[in-house]
């Protein structure tokens, strides 16, 4: 069962992105895999709070608080049905290319 928990605005690149998914451009796949990307950074920054802010609203799920799967749903004009369906994240930290870099030589 799906709780609503809150909401993200996006930008004008999320805009573009979501575009380019509705209408299965070229690399429609790349497009949805970023918005993937953009919501689980959001997530991993600020999940303390939210989980805070989800069993203070939602106290049934006190004793899930560990084990909450995050997900979301794009509200973009024209989706389809299944584009409009809800797409699981798990929240995590969004590392650049130089970061992977200095990960590969560290250690």
């Amino acid at each position: 069962m799906w709780y609503p928990c809150g909401s993200f605005k996006g930008d004008e690149k999320s805009a573009a992105l979501a575009s380019n998914y509705r209408d299965n451009g070229l690399l429609a796949g790349i497009s949805k895999n970023q918005l993937d990307s953009g919501v689980s950074g959001s997530l991993y920054r600020d999940k303390d709070q939210l989980v805070e802010s989800i069993v203070r609203g939602y106290p049934q799920l006190r004793k899930s608080r560990d084990s909450l799967e995050f997900g979301y749903k794009l509200a973009y004009e024209g989706l389809s049905e299944e584009q409009g369906k809800i797409s699981v994240v798990k929240p995590e930290e969004k590392k650049g290319v130089f970061d992977n870099l200095k990960g590969m030589f560290s250690g």
